[in-house]
């Protein structure tokens, strides 16, 4: 308010409006307007501050919650899958380990029963022999 009535009061009715001294007073009057208008902008927002930062920034919206949630719910299916895919594959490697074990448990156990056989021959001749060399 203070800044119009002096720049109504820098040109009076009777002086020229072109001189420098009446220029000079407009300009300090719209220099007067512009310094007012910052000064109630810095009060605006002293009032009313602004949030920082910026509650878009801050905050989702139900649309990115639900895209959210859904690929996190793709993504622990994949998972699971994944997982369910390896437990299969090392359920099934584990069988094919534990049937060559057995295999080759089995054909140990028959190279042992054929190789006490084969001493209990050699011991038994030899027993005959070296019985019948005593007797």
């Amino acid at each position: 308010m203070c800044s119009l009535l002096l720049l109504l009061a820098a040109v009076p009715p009777n002086d020229d409006p072109t001189s420098y001294a009446s220029m000079g007073w407009i300009i300090a009057g719209i220099f007067g307007i512009v310094g007012l208008a910052n000064q109630g902008m810095a009060l605006w927002d002293r009032l009313f501050p602004r949030a920082t930062p910026p509650a878009h920034e801050m905050y989702a919206t139900k649309a990115e919650v639900a895209k959210v949630a859904s690929d996190h719910k793709d993504e622990v299916k994949r998972i699971e899958t994944r997982f369910s895919q390896w437990m299969e594959q090392q359920r099934t490697q584990h069988q094919e380990n534990m049937d060559k074990t057995e295999e080759v448990i089995s054909k140990f156990t028959d190279w042992q029963l054929t190789i006490e056989r084969a001493l209990g021959h050699v011991e038994t001749k030899a027993d005959i022999s070296l019985g019948k060399a005593r007797k």
